[in-house]
């Protein structure tokens, strides 16, 4: 008895601390996301951006977080940012620093240029620096007045490529036998389970699309900086007697082929920053600054006004069926955001932009069929393609009103594919056979520790080439494509968005805004309309991880992922975007049948 009331007063204790603990939180919150920091006036703006850039979020969904969890940012808050500063009398210049900025697409690069270029002509200087560059972070920088480089760095420059382990041989030695089903000749998302090399049709597909990619990259070095696209390839292309000609030290060659500016410590830096003049105050030291998440604290979020507007839903990651734990679209969810759209009246029009590979079929058809109803309401949707809108990621565009990309946005892989693994052959070898019976020639034959029958094989196969099937004929009805020339553009190839503009499959290139313009104009709305972003309700939990780890939000690094395969499989992944983790999530989801594009070049 005497055991049993401590324990009772034990687990009171803990419950009540439990509450005290989540309420202080909830007050150190409050207070934290009420109040706003000052600008103080000359300030310089450090721009920091943290991990992956993304169009949308995604935060973890446990509470106490993760705190190993690397981050994100949005990119629409760095666009803010730079759009809002560049005429704020408070803000003198800006600091680059990208040393921890991680995958960025060539779009949303390309996005942020342009702002940085506006800031610059607004008349005040951007200054960038890191310890060394990477292929991505140098892009961004190249677009500062004076670009900084350690003593002892390097702006590692490579060129683009794509690269796939292959695991056919590893698979056949475990005695696991990969069944793959696919439409598409040039669908070569799964290839990795089957072959031990890249087929001659996905080489194809991806040299021709690199090659593009790069020549607008060098392009873009070339209009930022004093050096020429040819001169970059030159210097890749024989890296040895480049660095030779400068006794072998990157920094020395990244200064003498003017890809940077000054060679110096970030100390360095901040002294010669410190040093600069401000109008009418010579030798100015000490230069206040604020990083770019408390600027965006500062300024509030973009006024969205009371009149007519344009609504964005984001699409943005692998979509999915069922519950995930991060890195995801889930199909449901995504609709309860449209749902959304459809009753807010003040919403006329909405850009449905889209940054995802793709993914379940059944998710892709979910969103799609939501988006049929907001279309049925009475309001125009336009898409606006990200870094990708392929696949599945095409499939929810291909119905809008009107379609939007990125020159260099990747998109098509109009194919759809399905896998299914047997373990037949490995659990005998262990000494571990089925037996059984059915009442059909069919019963269990979807079991993966059973040889496949080929009747369920000749089912599968079917039921691959029917979603198939309906994949182009959604095409051709929303694009008013003639049935052949869809089967023709299709296949899984993927495209540029300058060459699916060409081929029929986007309407324009330009980027959101321009995309948000265009829902107006359909929508009857002249200049005078907001812009609002329909995004899911935060809870505390959310709302305090935003706060307590930066504005631009966090993701987990790492996922349980609990494989089906063999009834218990935990594996523990590093989520890293096209990765094994993405393969296990499709693997669990429940149609069987996926949509989806494995490319990621930069």
């Amino acid at each position: 008895m005497f055991a049993r009331l401590l324990k009772f007063f034990d687990i009171l204790r803990r419950t009540v601390g439990a509450i005290l603990f989540l309420a202080l939180l909830a007050l150190l919150g409050a207070a934290l996301i009420s109040s706003r920091p000052s600008v103080p006036q000359g300030a310089l703006l450090v721009l920091n951006p943290q991990g992956e850039i993304v169009e949308e979020l995604n935060t973890p969904t446990t509470f106490p977080p993760d705190f190993s969890a690397a981050s994100q940012t949005r990119l629409s808050d760095l666009l803010r940012v730079l759009r809002v500063a560049r005429s704020d009398e408070h803000i003198s210049g800006m600091l680059l620093d990208v040393q921890d900025m991680d995958h960025i697409s060539l779009p949303a690069l390309q996005s942020l240029d342009r702002e940085i270029d506006a800031f610059r002509k607004s008349g005040k200087k951007v200054i960038a620096y890191a310890d060394q560059y990477s292929q991505t972070q140098y892009h961004l920088a190249a677009h500062a007045d004076e670009v900084w480089l350690h003593p002892m760095g390097m702006v590692l420059l490579t060129g683009l490529s794509s690269y796939n382990n292959y695991f056919a041989d590893a698979l056949e030695r475990m005695h696991v036998k990969i069944h793959l089903f696919r439409a598409g000749s040039y669908k070569s998302a799964a290839e990795p389970l089957v072959r031990n090399d890249m087929s001659d049709a996905a080489r194809e597909e991806t040299e021709s699309l690199l090659t593009q990619l790069w020549q607008v990259y060098k392009a873009d070095i070339a209009a930022a900086r004093p050096i020429t696209a040819e001169a970059i390839q030159n210097m890749l292309d024989d890296p040895k007697s480049a660095m030779a000609q400068y006794a072998g030290d990157p920094a020395a060659l990244a200064l003498g082929t003017h890809l940077v500016d000054r060679i110096g410590t970030r100390s360095d830096m901040m002294h010669a920053l410190d040093a600069m003049p401000e109008a009418g105050e010579p030798n100015h030291v000490e230069q206040p600054s604020i990083e770019f998440r408390q600027y965006l604290h500062a300024i509030g979020d973009e006024p969205a006004g009371d009149g007519a507007k344009v609504g964005i839903l984001t699409a943005s990651g692998m979509l999915t069926d069922g519950q995930i734990a991060s890195g995801g679209l889930n199909g449901d969810d995504f609709s309860e955001l449209v749902e959304a759209a459809i009753e807010d009246n003040s919403i006329k029009a909405v850009v449905l932009r889209i940054d995802s590979p793709g993914g379940s079929v059944q998710a892709s058809e979910t969103i799609r069929h939501s988006l049929l109803r907001l279309q049925q309401s009475g309001k125009p949707i336009v898409a606006s393609m990200a870094g990708m809108a392929a696949s599945g990621g095409y499939w929810i565009a291909a119905g809008a009103d009107e379609i939007w990309a990125a020159p260099t946005t990747i998109t098509g892989s109009i194919g759809v594919f399905g896998v299914f693994p047997n373990l037949a052959g490995g659990l005998e070898s262990l000494g571990i056979h089925s037996d059984g019976v059915g009442t059909t020639t069919i019963a269990g034959g979807l079991r993966p520790d059973r040889p496949l029958p080929q009747a369920v094989a000749d089912v599968l196969q079917a039921g691959v080439d029917h979603v198939y099937g309906n994949f182009l004929d959604i095409v051709s009805k929303g694009r008013h494509l003639d049935p052949g020339k869809t089967a023709e553009l299709a296949e899984g190839r993927v495209w540029s968005g300058s060459d699916a503009m060409q081929l029929g499959l986007v309407d324009h290139l330009g980027d959101l805004d321009e995309a948000v313009a265009a829902a107006a104009r359909r929508a009857g709305m002249e200049d005078d309309y907001g812009v609002k972003r329909i995004r899911a309700k935060q809870g505390l939990s959310e709302m305090l991880l935003e706060t307590f780890l930066g504005e631009s939000g966090v993701r987990q690094a790492g996922m349980h992922i609990l494989a089906s395969l063999t009834g218990g499989l935990s594996v523990h992944l590093q989520d890293t975007g096209n990765s094994a983790g993405n393969w296990l999530r499709m693997l669990k989801s429940e149609g069987g049948i996926y949509a989806y594009c494995g490319l990621s070049p930069l």
